[in-house]
């Protein structure tokens, strides 16, 4: 089991932002919308899979405040629910609840998503931990 399952990097220009990580990281890119946001995904040029992948984070139309990279824990083990009760009575803040994941199509028609991570549809949730940093939670339930 990896804790450490997936990455999402806020970008306020996703082109500039892919051309960037293309050019320096020799990367390519899958275009997908996960929860009406656009993001890039990291795939490999050279058909060779990552262990752990993410993705570039459409934040431009973003208002409120912008946190810095965000990795997610996989939670499978113990079991999202179970962390999110945790959450906030040891002192962290539940910023999105345990949210399925789902991709939008071209033609607007909504699909479950079978994730980079693990090739199966899963959820996810975002939290603040009591020093103020963004973590995402990611389980199959």
């Amino acid at each position: 089991m990896k804790l450490i399952c997936w990455f999402e990097i806020p970008v306020k220009n996703m082109q500039r932002a892919k051309t960037f990580y293309e050019n320096v990281l020799d990367v390519s890119f899958d275009m997908q919308i996960f929860g009406g946001i656009q993001h890039a995904v990291f795939v490999s040029k050279r058909r060779e899979s990552y262990e752990i992948t993410g993705a570039l984070r459409d934040v431009s139309e973003c208002d409120k405040e912008i946190f810095g990279s965000v990795i997610f824990f996989d939670v499978n083990a113990i079991g999202m629910d179970n962390v999110l009760r945790k959450v906030e009575q040891f002192g962290g803040k539940i910023l999105m609840p345990k949210t399925l994941l789902k991709n939008k199509l071209e033609d607007g028609r909504i699909t479950i998503a079978k994730t980079y991570i693990d090739q199966q549809s899963g959820y996810v949730a975002y939290i603040l931990d009591t020093e103020g940093n963004k973590l995402g939670l990611y389980s199959h339930g």
